[in-house]
Formats: C-alpha cells, structure tokens, sequence
C-alpha cells in the first residue's frame, strides 16, 4: 500500500445491506447484498479502503494515508451489519466504522425513523400514505395541510414529492406527541402492533457489536433516539449525546478521539461544539462530496452514498479519486 499524506478522503456511507428482493419488504430503500459485494470488489479495485484505526492515527499522529484513501460508515445499527455487513468485510481482511443509537441498540426499541421507512416500503402508492397522513391530521386537527404541502411537498435527491411530504412531517415538521401518534397508528395499520419482536430482528446486539469490534471494526456515536440534531431543543441535545457515549461504553469503544454521525446529517455550529466538547474528534454528515481532509473541518466530514459510486469493478486505475456520479446536497 502506497503511504504519503492523501488530499482527500473518500467516506462511503451505507444503511441497509440485504438480499432485498427475498425479503419481506422489498420495497425497502436498502441495498441489494449481492451489489454490496460488487462495490466492495469495485472499491477495493478502485482505492485503499482504510481502517478506522488507521484514520484515527492519521488524525492524533500524523500518520500518512494510503493514495485513494476510502472510509466505510455503516449507519445505524441494523442486524444487516452483523449477518451480512460483517462477514463480507471479515473475508476480504476490512474494517468498516459503524454508528448504533442508544434506543434501538440498548433499549431495544424500534426508532420512528425506521418506523417510516417500513411504512412506506409496505405499499407501492406512497400518494396514498401522504392522503393518509393528511386524513388524520384534519381528523385531529393538529396541522393546516394546505400550509404543510404548500412547503414540505418537495422532491429530494432519492424521493417523489409524497415521499418526501411524508417524511419530512414525520421525522421533524410535526410536534412530538403528534408525529409520534401518526407514525404508531400507520406502522400498526401497514407494518405490524408487534413493534417489540420487529426491534428484535431489526437491530444488532451489544454483544454482536463487541463481536465486530474485536475483529476490528469500530463504532461511533449516533444519538439516542437519532433526532435531528440542529432542531433538538439543548436538553435533547444533551441527551442524544449522553447516549452516544453510553453506547460506546457499552462496546468498549473510545469517546475521546472518537467519531460522531449526525442522525439525517443534521448539524449546525451549536451541535459541533457540543460533540466535541465531550472528546468526539470528527463528526460525519450526509453531504455529498469528497473530504479534504488535510484543509477540511473534521467535525464536518462529508460522505457519500453507496448510490454515487459504481457497483461493479473498474477495468483500470489510474486517477486520484475515481469519477463520481452527479450528486446534490440533501439532508433528508
């Protein structure tokens, strides 16, 4: 592996990796696993995947990163990273970085943004859901819908104009207490009333994870109840940052020098400083682009989606950072 001080960085970031057509959902926005493994042959070819180890020594001592330095993030905790995730990076002699909240993967319980997601994998007519959506908003007249589509029935970077109507409403623009009872009464009409048994399977373990770690991998801090971090009140704030390092603690990884991802990318100067006021060193986000990272802020590391790289293998290499897809910023 060829040394010397890489200008940039290239950070992927993954979420769901499953055999996805034979799953319950395959409506699901994962990641086929088969092309998981694809991109893996591909990046493999195309850079030198580093460890999380090694960046860490690169950001405390100065180490030299490889040529074509390439980072893989695993967000937020799925039993995916164990069964599927996992195995594949142990074969191949990798590590990747990985970022479990508290509740999923301490508390055991189902977060309302995966609760979303499983809800609008549950139909093929997610116009529908937002109708469903804006019936019980008049029923409970707890919003203006005119007003609310007026501003959040925009399209983003991956959704249609009712998908992204529907997830913004329920991950942020409603109050708590009426997000949270749309979101309970649509995942019990669409997905399932067992939401503990649906946690269960959904999400890694404690000692799954200290499974990883010990091969290598590491982990990072991703909130307790994987809010929006730059529309958390301070008292939110805190709390999704106390269980950023209570889960550390539980694995055994370090806070101090450790790594931060932003549930949704959502940061602002308020939240960098608190994340690293408690010891946390660089703070991932959803931007997406290449990271400087000799002139880049480390607590502002952008990465990109497994969807702006390629999933099969290159015939030859022969450029610093291997042509990207056209991207635009989203924090959705």
């Amino acid at each position: 592996m060829e040394m010397f001080h890489s200008s940039c960085l290239t950070i992927v970031m993954y979420h769901y990796v499953r055999p996805l057509v034979e799953s319950d959902f395959p409506r699901l926005k994962a990641l086929e696993l088969v092309d998981f493994l694809a991109q893996l042959d591909y990046l493999s070819a195309a850079y030198n995947i580093i460890s999380p180890a090694l960046l860490r020594e690169s950001l405390n001592e100065g180490a030299p990163l490889p040529k074509r330095a390439c980072l893989l993030t695993f967000d937020d905790g799925y039993r995916d990273h164990y069964e599927n995730v996992y195995p594949a990076l142990l074969k191949r002699g990798l590590a990747g970085l990985f970022f479990p909240p508290y509740s999923s993967l301490i508390e055991r319980n189902l977060l309302e943004v995966n609760k979303v997601q499983f809800i609008l994998a549950s139909t093929d007519r997610p116009e529908a859901l937002a109708v469903e959506l804006d019936d019980f908003l008049k029923h409970t007249g707890a919003g203006n819908v005119q007003a609310l589509r007026s501003k959040y029935m925009i399209p983003n970077r991956y959704d249609s104009h009712e998908v992204g109507y529907f997830k913004r409403l329920l991950q942020h623009a409603l109050p708590v207490d009426v997000r949270s009872a749309a979101i309970d009464q649509l995942f019990e009409r669409h997905v399932t009333a067992d939401v503990l048994d649906f946690a269960s399977v959904l999400y890694l373990t404690v000692p799954e994870a200290q499974e990883m770690r010990t091969a290598g991998n590491e982990f990072g801090g991703h909130g307790w109840d994987h809010l929006w971090h730059a529309k958390a009140s301070t008292e939110e704030l805190d709390r999704e940052i106390r269980g950023s390092i209570q889960v550390l603690d539980a694995i055994g990884a370090p806070v101090s020098g450790g790594y931060y991802c932003y549930p949704f990318g959502s940061h602002d100067e308020r939240v960098c400083a608190a994340v690293a006021k408690v010891g946390f060193s660089v703070g991932f986000t959803v931007e997406p682009k290449l990271f400087e990272f000799d002139s880049g802020d480390k607590l502002r590391a952008s990465r990109l989606d497994t969807n702006d790289l390629p999933k099969s293998r290159p015939l030859g290499i022969d450029q610093c950072c291997w042509p990207l897809r056209t991207v635009r910023k989203t924090n959705d």
